[in-house]
């Protein structure tokens, strides 16, 4: 069974911590998609990192975290703001689209306890890219970002593709250091999936 999580605790930090940008944009989002974001899932089986309730808000805490603790030791003076609305924004598009949800619960009992598949792909759901959605949830409810903020979220879970590659010479900081927090919340979530957990901070 998938890893259950105090869904009021860490709805309440992921609330807290975007509130305090007084952005009535945010705060909008918040309002109208806040119930899907808190129930929606990063993964569709027990053994894939972030599966179940409160999946996307607990990735994006943790990216949050191990960001800002990259961000100390490789002293890049990023603004804890931008790490923040970079890393709790950056996987929003998980949700679907305006209306259609992108994971449904998986029926299959069979799926389930022999496979761990707790979802599924929505049928109704167009295909996109996760970080194309989310930019355009950004776009949608007119949230202000920087460009480096921009492409931050944009590449944030692109660490070994063709698309970064043809950023390669023009990565910023924050690009970095969301792609390096991506890599070791990812890894650090399967350890302990897989039982082989080390804190490596």
């Amino acid at each position: 069974m998938f890893k259950e999580r105090n869904i009021e605790e860490i709805w309440g930090k992921y609330e807290n911590f975007l509130k305090q940008f007084n952005n009535e944009n945010i705060n909008r989002m918040l309002e109208d998609k806040g119930q899907r974001i808190i129930t929606t899932s990063m993964t569709q089986r027990d053994k894939e990192p972030f599966c179940g309730i409160g999946g996307i808000v607990d990735y994006s805490l943790e990216l949050a975290r191990a960001a800002n603790k990259l961000n100390k030791v490789y002293e890049f003076n990023i603004s804890n703001a931008s790490i923040i609305k970079c890393a709790l924004l950056s996987v929003i598009g998980r949700i679907g689209t305006l209306d259609v949800d992108r994971l449904v619960n998986k029926d299959s009992d069979w799926h389930k306890e022999k496979l761990g598949q707790y979802y599924e792909w929505n049928e109704k759901c167009p295909k996109y890219r996760t970080q194309d959605m989310t930019l355009w949830y950004i776009q949608h409810y007119n949230i202000p970002l920087t460009w480096e903020e921009w492409s931050a979220i944009k590449l944030v879970s692109e660490s070994n593709t063709e698309i970064t590659s043809f950023y390669s010479q023009d990565r910023s900081n924050i690009m970095l250091i969301m792609q390096m927090a991506h890599d070791v919340v990812i890894k650090i979530e399967k350890d302990k999936i897989s039982g082989f957990y080390v804190t490596p901070f």
